[in-house]
């Protein structure tokens, strides 16, 4: 934390030197010379605010995308089709054994135990290695999918639901953290546009996953107790290699030479948000929730864009079914979904990489969801292929949750504040994962008019609430811009791995 103290016009600042509150990469230029690094690599970009000043070799860049972004793009799709696995499975007989609201419930367990986790695993990966945390819960969620086989009752597979949900915790936050350790911010855009591609991936993966399985007709196993059960294996073989393979952070990355890490750091000095601190500090948390002006716009955000999530990421092949497809045709109508959910992440995450514009670009995505809603609304379920398109409309506005880890990422300094603003981001969206399936109820099929009245109001609530969070940016980084003239140019380099606040650090600027 900074100590400050006005003498005679002059701020003068105080840093906890302590070796636990600094910054590793503070700590590591240290002990290195920066002397070494090319001069000439400077980028000629004055625009610091976006890009960064010295320019990565190619050659670096290219074993940090090769090593560190396949890590991060498999974690994610593993996350997303073990999670979407049960949407699947309900083509597959797993409700055969389920009444009522039941199915629903099991969605509700998952969000809800992984809210309850979400704290107390952000927390771990401030005091832990990141890497071994991460992928210590991807085997523990790899088992527990594999686990899904046993099952024959509802209360067992609420069992194993709760797990996993406790399990996959451990996942978005990581991915994010891990961006924020290796890149720009124009480079986390693009970046966490890839990993967070692997949703749409998710959804062509495991439709076909079931559909192949949908054929299985095996005497111990049933077609979605066999899908399960591969599946887990799988993911745990993936967990294992994270333990061995994923560096914790820059400092320690087998791949690099100690020159290219010292590159790498040099590159993203201009974000000012450093790169990790293994010192838990309290004020940034109460920074973040009781004087940061954005956060609680940001979560309202999450929160309304994100019901969309939850209901359409659990009932997305039962509302396909009450258009009157059969199993087989509702499992491989979610491919197209799939390609839908890339195509959207990858065109606006990679608009925003190059032209920034955050606000315009997240705010037109709701628009199509909106559109889709009243479609629905209006039509009556005799027209599939018109119901069909309004579907595949909602995921635009589900996909702005990629955009909204982009935002924290890029806008968040210190790093207790930051990953603990993912954790809030999390908490929020698995709310609203809870509240999505519960809109569906079994006594509003097969129409869903009230959830999908629901959809259409919060979605439409995302569109003020988003220009409202860029118009506080905006207004916020025009105040910094008058003070900075009087601010000690010596300071701005000091915050730069100093685990100092975006509020603190005054030289700070917010992604628009």
């Amino acid at each position: 934390m900074i100590d400050i103290k006005e003498k005679e016009d002059t701020t003068v600042y105080e840093y906890d030197t302590s070796l636990g509150s600094q910054d590793v990469a503070l700590q590591f230029l240290k002990e290195n010379d920066l002397s070494s690094l090319d001069a000439d690599s400077t980028a000629t970009n004055s625009d610091t605010l976006f890009y960064g000043s010295y320019k990565l070799p190619r050659r670096t860049m290219r074993k940090i995308d090769f090593i560190i972004l396949p890590f991060l793009c498999f974690t994610y799709l593993f996350m997303f089709l073990d999670k979407a696995l049960l949407n699947y499975s309900a083509s597959m007989g797993i409700k055969t054994n389920l009444k009522g609201n039941e199915f629903s419930n099991l969605s509700t367990i998952f969000s809800a135990s992984y809210i309850f986790m979400e704290p107390v695993v952000t927390y771990l990966i401030q005091v832990f290695p990141i890497s071994k945390v991460l992928s210590l819960f991807v085997i523990c969620w790899g088992t527990t999918l594999a686990c899904h086989s046993a099952c024959k009752t509802y209360a067992s597979l609420m069992i194993v639901r709760t797990l996993l949900g406790l399990f996959e915790s451990a996942s978005a936050v990581c991915c994010i953290a891990i961006s924020g350790m290796y890149y720009t911010k124009s480079e986390q855009s693009s970046r966490i546009g890839f990993w967070a591609t692997q949703a749409g991936m998710g959804y062509i993966v495991g439709g076909l996953i079931s559909f192949g399985f949908l054929h299985y007709n095996g005497e111990k196993f049933t077609s979605w107790q066999i899908m399960f059960l591969v599946v887990g294996v799988v993911t745990v073989a993936f967990g294992v290699l994270t333990y061995f393979f994923l560096p914790d952070n820059v400092t320690n990355a087998w791949f690099l030479s100690k020159e290219e890490k010292l590159q790498v750091i040099e590159h993203i000095r201009s974000n000012q948000t450093g790169l990790e601190t293994k010192k838990f500090k309290k004020y940034q948390v109460k920074e973040l929730f009781l004087k940061d002006k954005l956060t609680w716009p940001m979560l309202f955000i999450t929160a309304a864009s994100q019901i969309s999530t939850g209901a359409i990421g659990t009932f997305s092949t039962t509302i396909t079914a009450t258009f009157g497809f059969d199993n087989y045709e509702s499992a491989l109508l979610q491919l197209p979904i799939g390609a839908i959910v890339a195509i959207i992440i990858i065109v606006t995450t990679q608009m925003i990489s190059r032209w920034g514009h955050f606000t315009l670009i997240t705010t037109s995505m709701y628009i199509p969801t909106i559109i889709g809603c009243i479609v629905m609304i209006s039509m009556s379920l005799d027209h599939k292929i018109a119901n069909l398109f309004s579907l595949y409309l909602l995921y635009s506005g589900s996909c702005v949750i990629t955009n909204i880890y982009i935002w924290n990422s890029c806008n968040t300094s210190g790093y207790t504040k930051r990953i603990f603003r993912n954790a809030a981001t999390m908490i929020v969206y698995n709310v609203s994962c809870i509240l999505g399936p519960q809109m569906f109820r079994a006594n509003s099929y097969p129409r869903y008019m009230p959830a999908k009245i629901a959809l259409l109001v919060t979605q439409c609530v995302c569109v003020p609430l988003q220009l409202y969070v860029g118009y506080l940016s905006k207004k916020e980084n025009e105040k910094r811009d008058a003070e900075r003239d009087d601010l000690d140019k010596e300071q701005e380099t000091k915050y730069q791995f100093s685990d100092v606040t975006d509020i603190e650090n005054r030289n700070f600027r917010y992604i628009l």
